[in-house]
């Protein structure tokens, strides 16, 4: 049987389209009147040169595309059948670099669908050349880098830590959170080698920020994947809650008494005898804060009798119930004496 020249066969079928090119347009062309005939034969040969390098370079990229060629793929790789009892303590190589050569559309979809490579656990090293070879029939494996995979295991342990929200919360210039943000659940149990679970204290959140936050702020946030390969965990992500609220600020005149005397008479007295106290309520206890009646201020009998320079601090007692935000008290000291009957 003779063999047909790849070139020989290109040139033919282009005459064979040229020639039907000619032919449609033709049959078109008899069919309009005279005065149009000058101006559609010089868009027939537009079209037909236009047609003509199209058909060209169809016809190159197809004849090409069956010939033999060389690339180099970058493939995912994934570890398989690791042993129960056993998990990697170091990372396997996340990719290699094949060379492979052969047809064009072959390495065509050997690029376009990145098949992943499978590394047998149940070995201590793995010849990934051998690997790729084995899912990869239809083209010739000429080289993988890197050519050895070493799989290092050890003993496989499992070890519950709580999980950290790293994220920034920011609220509006009259708006605090009410407490620290939680998240449910607040533990994840991790599994993997002895020495890389062993030494984990606790488990992030995802970096995020968030702006604006007010009344009941609620998202879902994926945990960081810092440890991915190595470790298996039970949790992929977390409820975030933050609680808001509005403040405003206020002041309120609060009298200091001295507790602890030794006698019913009051042996000392302070100077002044009560203290302006400027604070943020939430704006919903403004009312509450005004009128509670366990608002005080109290200074120690130990703390005058410790003293040296003649100043005590009042220490302030809020009402239960109550949020306050950014207490100050004016004065923070109090100048004392001694009472004589």
């Amino acid at each position: 049987m003779s063999r047909i020249d790849p070139e020989s066969g290109r040139k033919s079928l282009q005459t064979t389209l040229r020639r039907r090119l000619r032919q449609a347009l033709g049959a078109r062309l008899l069919l309009t009147r005279p005065s149009d005939r000058n101006a559609a034969g010089s868009q027939r040969r537009t079209v037909e040169i236009a047609l003509a390098i199209l058909l060209s370079m169809l016809l190159w990229f197809t004849f090409t595309m069956r010939e033999t060629h060389t690339r180099t793929v970058e493939l995912p790789v994934e570890v398989v059948n690791v042993p129960a009892e056993q998990a990697l303590s170091q990372y396997p190589p996340e990719t290699v670099r094949v060379q492979a050569a052969g047809e064009g559309w072959t390495l065509l979809r050997l690029g376009l669908r990145s098949p992943v490579v499978s590394i047998d656990a149940s070995q201590s090293q793995v010849q990934i050349i051998d690997a790729v070879s084995e899912f990869l029939p239809e083209v010739q494996v000429q080289s993988v880098t890197p050519a050895v995979a070493n799989l290092f295991k050890e003993r496989r342990i499992v070890r519950v830590v709580p999980i950290r929200a790293n994220v920034t919360l920011e609220t509006p210039a009259t708006y605090d959170l009410l407490a620290p943000p939680e998240v449910f659940p607040d533990s994840v149990a991790v599994a993997g080698a002895v020495s890389v679970v062993s030494g984990l204290t606790e488990w992030p959140t995802g970096t995020q920020t968030f702006e604006a936050v007010r009344d009941t702020f609620e998202v879902r946030l994926a945990l960081a994947d810092t440890l991915g390969g190595l470790v298996e965990k039970n949790v992929e992500d977390v409820l975030l809650r933050a609680i808001s609220r509005e403040f405003t600020e206020d002041t309120r005149e609060i009298v200091v008494t001295v507790q602890g005397q030794p006698s019913t008479r009051q042996l000392v007295s302070l100077e002044p005898s009560a203290v302006q106290v400027r604070y943020r309520v939430m704006l919903s206890q403004y009312q509450d804060a005004q009128r509670a009646m366990d608002f005080f201020a109290t200074v120690s009998w130990d703390d005058i009798r410790r003293d040296t320079t003649g100043y005590v601090e009042p220490h302030l007692e809020a009402p239960d119930g109550i949020v306050l935000r950014d207490v100050e008290m004016i004065p923070r000291r109090l100048a004392y004496y001694q009472r004589i009957d």
